[in-house]
């Protein structure tokens, strides 16, 4: 189904039409305060802050289905055709090439006469997605189409339990779809968002009217019809669409974006969307994720006989160890957004010379979740630390670890000398 491409720079996985791929093949992408999951099937779900307890959209843990929490929908506004520019829920007769990097993941495809590039990455310092689409039309005659993006607000850690406490509201001068559940103990002010590059076409916050009675995410209700009710109301089963126009001629194309991300109060969310709505901001943030991943993964280069393991090694490990394990704490199979006492001070050895500085902070992190008695929490959710305190033994094992490897990469090795011979138990 696909391999490493670009000299292990993606993974690249290529589906013919009605193939995918034997189990979710995914790709986590993430800052220190928000990120996402990417499938080769599509979007996936968002986070804030803890992967577990703020989940912005949905993660569903789903295998078999692979089925995203947000859609990116294109319509022939001639022929009423609809399909999605990923392998699922609604594809189009003709191949996707998914291409899975470090700090995003890219779709291509080309059906309906378009050529299609959806990208999806983070901006590395700031709680904001970009959902980055381009056509181009492939015929000799003017087109005309709709791009749709559905994202199925959480705002806690399941539907099932803030689904009927989201507000929902909208900022005209923003092109911007807000929500927030004040009800939340944690992130009560946050203030989630789904804005537009240019002003949308139509937006609903119901989901009964964009899915329907008895409809599914392949073909929902609302893209059999022209337009969307424009709806903001709270109580709803609640979701977030918004919907533009574009207007291709003959060879022509365009590029527009969506964002979606939370700030910690409706301020901040509404300068996160003031600033990215600009163009040159999102090239910025792209550039800038380049920068960011090629200065953290090329710190050191690993050589041995084997191109495989040299791949692993320089690029994939280090890198989920910092993005899925680190910042995102999640991932298709468990997603708890909580940091482990033991877990992530493992996590965070590979990165002494690559990022030493979250190698120290999350060794003053741990520090700052044990007891005078002794023992510690074992796991703990930002931001209020709640969590569970046992005297589980192996967790008191690595922080003196880690602390003694940090001290020899930083230049002390008199501490690894001090400290080794006393975590193996010798005199």
């Amino acid at each position: 189904y696909g391999g490493f491409g670009e000299n292990g720079r993606d993974y690249t996985i290529y589906l013919k039409p009605g193939e995918s791929t034997p189990a979710p093949w995914i790709n986590i992408i993430a800052n220190e305060r928000l990120g996402f999951l990417a499938s080769a099937s599509g979007g996936g779900y968002t986070w804030a802050e803890n992967s577990g307890e703020n989940r912005l959209t949905t993660w569903r843990n789903d295998p078999v289905t692979d089925m995203p929490g947000e859609i990116l929908y294109l319509r022939d506004e001639e022929t009423g055709q609809i399909w999605t520019p990923t392998p699922q829920p609604t594809p189009a007769a003709a191949p996707y090439l998914v291409q899975h990097g470090a700090g995003y993941t890219r779709y291509r495809h080309h059906s309906h006469g378009l050529k299609q590039r959806l990208r999806l990455f983070v901006v590395p310092n700031a709680p904001v997605k970009i959902v980055q689409l381009r056509l181009e039309n492939a015929t000799q005659r003017p087109r005309r189409l709709t791009a749709t993006l559905y994202v199925e607000w959480v705002l806690g850690p399941s539907r099932h339990d803030t689904q009927t406490t989201i507000i929902p509201s909208y900022r005209r001068e923003y092109a911007a779809l807000l929500a927030q559940n004040p009800y939340h103990t944690e992130f009560g002010e946050a203030v989630a968002f789904l804005a537009t590059s240019q002003p949308p076409h139509g937006l609903t916050t119901d989901r009964a009217e964009f899915i329907g009675r008895l409809g599914s995410l392949s073909q929902p209700d609302a893209m059999k019809r022209i337009g969307l009710s424009d709806r903001i109301e709270a109580g709803l089963d609640p979701c977030g669409v918004m919907q533009m126009h574009i207007d291709l001629p003959p060879g022509g194309s365009q590029e527009i974006y969506f964002l979606l991300g939370q700030g910690r109060d409706e301020a901040e969310t509404l300068a996160l969307i003031s600033r990215f709505q600009q163009a040159e901001e999102v090239a910025a943030a792209w550039q800038a994720t380049q920068d960011l991943w090629d200065e953290v993964l090329g710190t050191i280069q690993v050589e041995t006989p084997d191109p495989a393991m040299n791949m692993l090694l320089n690029r994939w490990l280090l890198y989920q160890a910092l993005a899925c394990r680190i910042w995102g704490r999640s991932a298709l199979y468990q997603s708890s957004g909580a940091y482990g006492f033991r877990d992530q001070l493992q996590d965070v050895m590979c990165l002494i010379h690559a990022r030493p500085d979250l190698t120290r902070q999350q060794l003053l992190r741990a520090a700052r979740h044990q007891f005078e008695a002794g023992d510690v929490l074992h796991w703990w959710h930002p931001p209020s630390g709640r969590g569970v305190r046992t005297r589980i033994t192996d967790d008191l094992v690595w922080l003196p670890f880690v602390t003694a490897y940090y001290g020899a990469g930083m230049g002390d090795t008199a501490v690894l000398d001090e400290q080794v011979p006393f975590l193996l138990g010798e005199p």
